[in-house]
């Protein structure tokens, strides 16, 4: 008994460490824990400041943030406090942060005139807003925030949780001030067959212009994405709240919906083979993004799985590019050094890799 009791703990032990994810996980590359990030889908919450925010960032080496636009309940989301909110951590962050502009703008005229908004043309209250986003990107440097094309079953904001035409008049002219400000346009676009129908119907009216698509499609699976890409090489992916724990809920009704996962009892950190190839083939059209938490830690757990479940996972120069080099020609960033990175996003390396 004293020898078994001896090796009990050393069965526990080993049990523990042979039992992983179904998805074994590449050994872990030294440099995935220490490479720079660029968080190109963020959404600043209330309980946040940008101090606290940019000492997050310094402790995880993310260097840049761009965002999604300013988020909370509407108690929260007073007149244009979404815009205000960004422009002060513009203040506090400098170049590292990107304020966004159309959260508020956009909802604020939906809740005014229903989705209406989104069919009838002229619309009157739609151009009102267009129009301030269009004066807004141009005061400076400033990005479109997240749009909502079809969230019909993923958002916690009522008002989004529905699906719309993504080429309607809306997206039509949000798709023109992308190409005008060159900038991409980011879309958080579940994969419903006439939502996949109108979009590439937009990509391909001006392939000058480049869509983002938020959290790559939502609840997409790889072979959804590559069969896209295929045909439309103006289309890059943000691979936030694709993970566990910010996934947790949404992964249990749609196991699709987790692309990668961080360290967990009994579970290395990983990714789906499917989508490892997939970014593998397509190294300049993805990039990583925290999305929203409510919490720091849960802000932490996510940089552990962006690190362990995607950087770690990928060779090193592709990991290089979805971490932050991709951001950085995409949303015109500064490298490293402070130096200005040219945007390219109207002309992005969309080819596979030899």
């Amino acid at each position: 008994m004293k020898s078994l009791r001896c090796t009990y703990p050393s069965l526990l032990l080993a049990l523990a460490l042979s039992v992983a994810s179904p998805i074994q996980a590449q050994p872990v590359p030294s440099h995935a824990a220490t490479l720079p990030i660029a968080d190109v889908h963020f959404h600043s919450m209330p309980f946040m400041t940008a101090e606290e925010l940019k000492a997050r960032m310094d402790r995880h080496n993310i260097r840049w943030v761009v965002s999604a636009g300013a988020a909370g309940p509407a108690a929260f989301m007073k007149k244009d406090s979404s815009f205000e909110r960004d422009l002060e951590y513009r203040r506090v962050l400098g170049e590292r942060f990107l304020p966004a502009v159309g959260w508020l703008e956009l909802q604020e005229a939906e809740s005014d005139a229903g989705t209406q908004l989104y069919a009838i043309e002229p619309h009157a209250r739609r151009d009102a807003a267009l129009q301030l986003i269009d004066e807004r990107l141009g005061m400076g440097r400033h990005v479109i925030s997240e749009t909502f094309p079809n969230a019909e079953t993923s958002s916690t904001i009522r008002l989004v949780a529905r699906r719309v035409a993504t080429d309607s008049p809306v997206f039509v002219e949000l798709y023109k001030l992308s190409i005008k400000y060159k900038l991409p346009l980011p879309m958080h676009m579940q994969w419903h067959p006439q939502s996949v129908e109108q979009l590439g119907k937009l990509l391909a009216s001006d392939t000058r212009g480049v869509v983002l698509l938020s959290h790559c499609g939502k609840d997409t699976n790889a072979i959804d994405i590559r069969s896209f890409f295929e045909k439309h090489p103006n289309v890059l992916c943000d691979l936030g709240f694709r993970s566990p724990p910010q996934g947790a809920a949404e992964s249990g009704r749609d196991p699709a919906r987790t692309i990668f996962w961080g360290e967990r009892l009994f579970s290395k950190p990983g990714i789906k083979p499917e989508w490892q190839q997939l970014i593998e083939d397509y190294p300049d059209r993805f990039m990583v993004a925290i999305d929203d938490v409510h919490r720091w830690s849960t802000y932490d757990e996510v940089v552990a799985a962006i690190r362990g479940g995607v950087l770690a996972q990928l060779t090193p120069g592709t990991a290089e590019k979805v971490a932050y080099k991709n951001a950085l020609r995409v949303f015109g960033l500064s490298d490293a050094a402070g130096t200005a990175i040219q945007a390219e996003t109207q002309e992005p390396d969309t080819g596979k890799t030899p």
